[in-house]
């Protein structure tokens, strides 16, 4: 029986706003420092909001299944206020960064209170990339403007140029670093995509300006533009709190990185895209995980409606549907952030839901073999380990 139900409008409209938590945390911590909390507390609070306090309010709060109906959902849109309030939430995380450096600077952190916080911010500053993700995805060329802003403020501009091309083409398959496989962890998969994503973002970036005539060294490179603002934030952060800030805005961009990678990890978890008949199967809801709980979609923009995205890329996040016919997950994000940094509970949890839901088909599990993959006409059960 289906789950999922009809609203004639947003039923979430109210609560969106709940995405500008991330951004406000850092300039509510710098507050705090100001009125004489202990180091301690700063320091802690990034991580423990959002892998302590997340996680029980997904599951406090439960999930939700509600999906807009069509013709409404062409209403929101074209609605503003979508739009207005991504446009809005940019400038709030380059002003969460400013009072995190400033924090940083000015705390008397201890070196390992230092990196704790620098860690959890990291980790709760990487939202941004979900707002990047959806104004890269538009047709608007500020839009699109503004999503590379955003992506230069975590030096993570090579982001957007392969997700919108390599990413879309091969998600779900063994030559796609963004999609984890078969008891792969999480971190063998970020030595693995980190720097397959940077080098697709190139290979992206080299034949689209082949493809013009020009060569890499030009002022139309898109990553060399991208990776230059990334360079004159990183020159006035130095400029207003002094050249230590390096090493946060360092480490803090990485951290990022490594969030990001985690969310794709869970996204695609173990599923394969066959070829059949010499040609990829097209990517349909059962390639892509996804979760109902409310709470995480709300602080991560429908991240979690992954297969509908995959479906039609320039649907904006407010429209996004939850499929019934997609692989869910235990628990929203946060929850399966702290998961997958044990990878034995992450396995031990997440391999029987992915022969569930493939049907103990090895044909239909991304082991990491391309000539397996190939094979997809031969189906073979399998069994939990």
């Amino acid at each position: 029986m289906s789950r999922i139900t009809i609203s004639r409008s947003d039923p979430r409209r109210a609560f969106w706003p709940v995405g500008f938590l991330a951004p406000a945390l850092a300039p509510l911590l710098l507050l705090l420092h100001l009125l004489g909390v202990h180091p301690w507390v700063l320091a802690a609070l990034p991580v423990l909001l959002l892998f302590g306090v997340a996680p029980i309010a997904d599951h406090l709060i439960g999930r939700d299944y509600r999906n807009i109906a069509p013709e409404v959902a062409q209403e929101l849109a074209r609605d503003p206020y979508y739009r207005r309030f991504m446009h809005c939430i940019v400038p709030s995380y380059a002003l969460g960064i400013l009072a995190a450096c400033a924090l940083v600077t000015r705390a008397d952190f201890s070196l390992v209170q230092g990196v704790i916080f620098t860690v959890g911010i990291g980790f709760v500053h990487s939202l941004i990339v979900l707002v990047a993700h959806e104004l890269g995805h538009a047709r608007s060329a500020r839009d699109r403007s503004m999503a590379r802003f955003a992506l230069s403020l975590i030096a993570y501009g090579h982001f957007g140029i392969e997700h919108n091309v390599n990413h879309h083409l091969k998600v779900a398959t063994p030559e796609d670093p963004a999609s984890s496989r078969y008891n792969e962890s999480i971190y063998r998969f970020a030595l693995r995509e980190m720097p397959g994503v940077l080098r697709g973002a190139i290979e992206v970036e080299g034949k689209r300006l082949a493809r013009r005539g020009l060569g890499w060294w030009n002022p139309g490179n898109e990553l060399l533009r991208s990776w230059g603002v990334t360079l004159l934030i990183a020159a006035g952060l130095v400029a207003l709190f002094g050249p230590e800030v390096l090493a946060f805005f360092v480490l803090h961009s990485l951290v990022t990185w490594f969030s990001i990678t985690m969310a794709n990890y869970t996204a695609h978890y173990g599923l394969l895209r066959r070829v059949v008949d010499g040609k990829r199967e097209p990517c349909r809801p059962e390639h892509s995980w996804s979760s109902g709980f409310l709470f995480s979609n709300l602080l991560f923009f429908n991240l979690q409606r992954h297969s509908d995205h995959h479906a039609n890329a320039r649907r904006p996040f407010q429209t996004l549907a939850y499929m019934d016919d997609t692989p869910e997950l235990p628990a929203g994000i946060p929850g399966l952030f702290c998961m997958m940094l044990l990878p034995p509970l992450w396995f031990r949890v997440m391999n029987p839901r992915l022969l569930a839901a493939v049907g103990h088909d090895q044909a239909r599990i991304n082991h990491g073999n391309t000539a397996d993959a190939r094979e997809g006409g031969r189906s073979r059960a399998v069994s939990s380990p």
